[in-house]
Order: C-alpha cells, then structure tokens, then sequence
C-alpha cells in the first residue's frame, strides 16, 4: 500500500493547485470600481456611478460583480436583481450606486406602491404589508406618506430611547428595484420641543409619542399610532 501514498498526496496537491487557481481566475473576473472624488469608475464599460443617500435600499442583491477599495477597506459590489450592472450596483451593506447618465426619481415623486414594516437584526422581518390595493389601506398610506412629505420637521428626541422601532420600505414603479426606508419610532412618554408661536413668542409644544425618522437626512415628523394598532390586530376604520 505504500507506493500509493505518493500518488494520493500528489493528488491532493493537485486538486488544491487548480482551486487556488480558479479561485484567481474567478477574482479577475470582477471588475475594479476606482473611487474619484466622490464619483466611482469602472475602467471596464466606462461608467461612472453615483451614490444614492443610504436611505435607498437595493429590493434583491444579485451576483458579484466587481470591488471597490476605500481608505483602505475592499468593498464587493453586487448587481442589483432586473437592472443592468452598468446602471446600478450595490453594496453588501446596501449601499446603492447608480451610473451618472440615468436619473433617480426623488422619494417626493413616488407614487408607491406598497410599504413593508419591517424589523431589523440579523435577518430582515417584514411583519406586515400596507397595499393601496388592499380594502383600507389606501388612506392609511396616503396619511403616513402625506406626513412625511408636508409636515415640518421636528427636533429628533436623540436623548430619549424608543420603545418601538420598525423600518418602513417603501416601493414604487417610479424606481423600480429600490426601497425607501425610513424608521417608525414609538416613546413610552410625550415628547416635548419649543417652538415658535403665532405671536412669535417662544411656547411649548406636545409633539407626541410617534414619529417618522431618517437616520441620513435627519428629517424627523410626528405621525400618529395607526401602524401600531395595525400591528397588534385592530381593525382600522378609514
């Protein structure tokens, strides 16, 4: 049995030598994104890319595609499920990049379609799906996203921990493969700000217990319990 040892570890040698060399053939296949100036290049297709603020959100991560180094740190990037690598591309940690030569429609243009309230931690839990479709739903949406967009913004309470925390990922085919997520924050107790009055005189004001939060922007607004109650079970009324 012994010449046969020879020829086993030979072998393995092998079998080792020819994945380290298809692991090396694999990594040149990925393209090298360069960072310049806030911009990024692929030397490959000639497509410069621009990042999104990080409050958009790629619907399906889908192969790798190439790898960009910042401050040191190698960054693979993936392509984004139904679009072309040369149009958007994304982060293993979400971040989303778009080439310079298409346009993103602005949150405050979408016309969405659906919103997923969901937790984070290791994995992503949508626990409900609020559907314009969907019998009731539709005000419900159309008062979040109306709060959102027209109320003016409040002081975030940063000196107080939420009791309840969801992220709300909202869709629409003004962009489609995207989320807009923005955080839906519950307190056990009212929050309080000064503000301006009608005499110009500085008051007091109750602003709540529920707010609309983008961690990026900092845009903070009250809202009010309606995904809450939708949560624990109760039958909303438009």
């Amino acid at each position: 049995m012994q010449p046969y040892f020879p020829m086993r570890r030979t072998l393995a040698l092998l079998l080792v030598l020819a994945s380290i060399l298809l692991s090396v053939s694999c990594g040149s296949k990925l393209h090298t994104v360069t960072s310049l100036g806030g911009e990024y290049f692929d030397k490959k297709t000639n497509t410069t890319y621009v990042a999104l603020p990080a409050s958009y959100e790629p619907i399906a991560r889908g192969d790798e595609y190439g790898k960009l180094d910042l401050s040191g740190v190698t960054y693979i990037l993936h392509e984004i499920s139904g679009h072309a690598p040369t149009d958007y591309l994304c982060s293993v940690y979400g971040d989303v990049y778009h080439s310079k030569d298409i346009s993103v429609p602005d949150f405050s243009q979408w016309h969405v379609s659906s919103m997923k309230v969901c937790t984070d931690a290791a994995i992503t839990v949508s626990h409900m799906t609020i559907d314009p479709e969907t019998e009731g739903h539709a005000p419900i949406l159309d008062a979040l996203l109306s709060a959102w967009r027209d109320s003016q913004a409040v002081m975030y309470p940063s000196y107080l921990i939420a009791a309840e925390s969801y992220t709300l990922r909202f869709e629409s085919d003004d962009a489609p493969g995207l989320y807009f997520a923005i955080m839906l924050l519950a307190y056990n107790e009212d929050v309080y700000d000064t503000v301006v009055g009608e005499q110009g005189e500085m008051v007091e004001s109750n602003l709540g217990r529920y707010f609309l939060y983008d961690r990026y922007s900092q845009r903070c607004v009250p809202t009010d319990d309606t995904i809450f109650r939708l949560l624990e079970g109760e039958e909303i009324t438009p």
